[in-house]
């Protein structure tokens, strides 16, 4: 008889208690959050248990969580004991993303057991960090034009499936936007009139109009994208058409948001916006915005298109952090899985030419 025959009991229920909590802020997480919080330490457990461990939720300790990270990252210490137990080794180390998601449910998990120290860095079981060590440097151009695509000869095929998708997508193209803040999306609302929004500049008379963006943001966090160009005053505008009343957002009219998200999906599969089909994505224009965006701020094309990095470290910093904000990132180094690296390789700058 198995010891701890309640354990998914005695675990729902500091599930129940904690799960709707962050980890760190006093404000309660998405479903979809719960969700993964939820099933990933059910499958921790379960793997625990097919390993020979069968601790009480309670009492996870850091041999558990050892044996664990061996397992996830195909550590030969674990070998034998899988050929023992008959639990088939995995073919390769998980990704670098997904180890880090773990970790972090762990360290969240330790937290709600009084253990908030319970989770150690990788080398303290042994294990090359690089292996938890995300690349956030583009390798390459995921933007819709290097892949040869007439964005407006698209979006014209989108609109003929849906009219409403394609603004969506024409908004992901000029301002950046996440699929979700599309859906989301509230084009009366939106536009911050000129004369609210000071520059950042020394002159403190000088405004610009910007867009607001803070329904569907993740963590719900408002950001200010500038409106500078005809083009993204001419899709708002109609946007509007789609939208009857003030308060209107762009989700088809009667469907959920879930629903809206799921046709959005589906309507670009139609028009053959899919890796397998054209080798893109909805997310692709994202990257078209970000390297856009770096053009018109550093007037040179950014690495990942063919660029060289800039030289001067304040102007850099200046066009990164703009961007990135646009994009709705706090970091400045997230830019560049959009843009590539900012640097010079020291075999570049190594060179006698």
């Amino acid at each position: 008889m198995s010891h701890n025959p309640d354990w998914k009991t005695r675990l729902q229920a500091i599930l129940n208690e904690h799960n709707h909590r962050h980890a760190k802020r006093h404000k309660e997480v998405s479903h979809r959050t719960r969700d993964a919080r939820a099933s990933t330490v059910f499958m921790l457990f379960s793997l625990l248990r097919d390993l020979g461990f069968q601790p009480d939720p309670p009492n996870l300790d850091g041999t558990h969580v050892k044996y664990l990270f061996w397992y996830l990252t195909c550590d030969p210490r674990i070998a034998d004991l899988c050929r023992r137990r008959g639990v088939p080794m995995l073919p390769k180390s998980h990704s670098a993303a997904y180890l880090q998601f773990l970790a972090s449910t762990l360290r969240t998990f330790a937290g709600w057991i009084n253990k908030p120290g319970l989770i150690l860095p990788p080398e303290r079981y042994g294990i090359d960090p690089a292996l938890f060590e995300r690349t956030y440097v583009a390798q390459e151009d995921k933007g819709w034009a290097a892949h040869d695509i007439d964005i407006p000869q698209l979006l014209a095929r989108v609109a003929r499936i849906d009219e409403r998708v394609a603004i969506m997508l024409e908004l992901v193209w000029r301002f950046g936007l996440r699929r979700k803040e599309a859906v989301m999306f509230q084009p009366h609302l939106a536009v911050v009139p000129a004369g609210l929004v000071p520059i950042d500049s020394p002159i403190a008379e000088q405004y610009i109009t910007c867009l607001s963006v803070e329904r569907g943001t993740k963590g719900g966090r408002l950001r200010l994208i500038p409106l500078v160009s005809d083009a993204q005053r001419d899709v708002i505008e109609r946007a509007r058409r789609f939208a009857p009343y003030p308060a209107s957002y762009l989700g088809h009219p009667g469907r959920t948001l879930l629903q809206s998200l799921d046709r959005y999906k589906n309507v670009l599969s139609q028009a053959g916006i899919t890796k397998k089909e054209l080798g893109i994505t909805g997310h692709g224009l994202r990257h078209t915005f970000a390297g856009d965006k770096y053009f018109e701020l550093a007037k040179v094309a950014c690495p990942i298109r063919g660029g060289d990095p800039l030289r001067d470290p304040d102007l850099l910093e200046r066009v990164l952090r703009s961007v990135s904000q646009q994009l709705g990132h706090n970091r400045t180094s997230i830019s560049q899985a959009y843009l590539g690296l900012m640097t010079q390789r020291e075999s570049d700058t190594n060179l006698n030419i």
